[in-house]
């Protein structure tokens, strides 16, 4: 019993350390950005504020009343050297893969769905072949799912809370109604983007960047919090490179970054707004809740681009 006590001290004060540290590296990359590339802060702020402190904040409140799934991992030093390990890979194909695919395969839609495979097979099938190889994992075991109401009520009210953020502050809404798309074509597209947004940057992102990475930084550290701070810097610096060399493929806000801009923003950008998105595993252990609440947050957005890259809109 006293051990336990301890490891649950020793964890919040890791957690409170690589926070800390978390905010002296975001308010020192922020502040240089400013100074050297006239980064204008409003939307990192923005990100910090609404997603990164509200939504995470949101996350927990909507999980009150959930239940953690049972997730062991029976040799976190080990296991997370093996995750590491396929990180280099991943940040190989964000930074030059992505690059390859837009250059060499001619269309859509037929360039929509070799990325998509790409994906799946770089974050998804090859990490659950090595883990299940080297550790015995099955998937069941690697990535739970439960479809109890408690859950899905959690995925909708934080669905419903990011589709209104999009609504309200993202021109996603205004670009779909801009569209003037038919009915039916709204009633058939949306469902059909939502589906592949839960397979291309839910299914993707949270099977890599949550339930591997996370799940085995938490065992290390012996700290949920920690895990969570720690997988969101990783997550942003994992697209650095990428931001720096493939700016246009991999969409970010900047032009012709410098190396100091490109890491800055992956830091006080890209790794703040995946934070909400690790409090919501960390708090429920379940694959389902986080895949969906990803694919909503990037539903709006996403909706024209998505059928115009599958040919579906004229």
């Amino acid at each position: 019993m006293t051990a336990q006590v301890d490891a649950s001290v020793l964890g919040r004060h890791v957690g409170v350390w690589l926070l800390a540290g978390y905010i002296a590296l975001y308010t020192t990359m922020l502040l240089a950005m400013r100074r050297t590339g006239n980064f204008d802060p409003t939307e990192a702020l923005l990100v910090l504020s609404i997603l990164g402190v509200g939504f995470s904040l949101a996350a927990w409140l909507f999980t009150v009343r959930v239940s953690r799934l049972e997730y062991v991992v029976a040799n976190p030093m080990a296991e997370l050297a093996a995750v590491a390990a396929l990180l280099i890979p991943a940040s190989v194909f964000i930074t030059w893969g992505l690059e390859f695919l837009h250059r060499y395969v001619p269309s859509d839609p037929e360039k929509a769905v070799m990325i998509l495979a790409a994906k799946l097979a770089v974050f998804v099938v090859f990490p659950a072949i090595v883990m299940r190889k080297q550790f015995g994992y099955s998937l069941r075991q690697l990535a739970p799912v439960s479809l109890r109401a408690s859950p899905l009520l959690a995925t909708l009210g934080m669905s419903v809370l990011l589709l209104a953020f999009q609504a309200v502050l993202g021109r996603g809404l205004r670009d779909i109604a801009g569209a003037h798309l038919p009915v039916v074509a709204l009633l058939w597209g949306v469902p059909l983007t939502f589906i592949w947004l839960i397979l291309e940057a839910g299914a993707v992102e949270e099977f890599f960047f949550r339930v591997l990475l996370q799940t085995r930084l938490s065992g290390v550290l012996k700290s949920e919090s920690g895990a969570v701070v720690l997988m969101s810097l990783i997550f942003g610096l994992a697209h650095a490179p990428g931001i720096y060399l493939r700016t246009g493929i991999t969409q970010e806000g900047l032009q012709n970054p410098s190396l100091l801009m490109a890491v800055g923003y992956s830091i006080v950008v890209t790794s703040v707004a995946g934070f909400f998105l690790g409090v919501l595993w960390a708090r429920t252990r379940n694959f389902a809740v986080v895949v969906i609440v990803h694919a909503a947050g990037d539903l709006l957005p996403n909706v024209l681009p998505t059928l115009h890259s599958l040919r579906l809109l004229h």
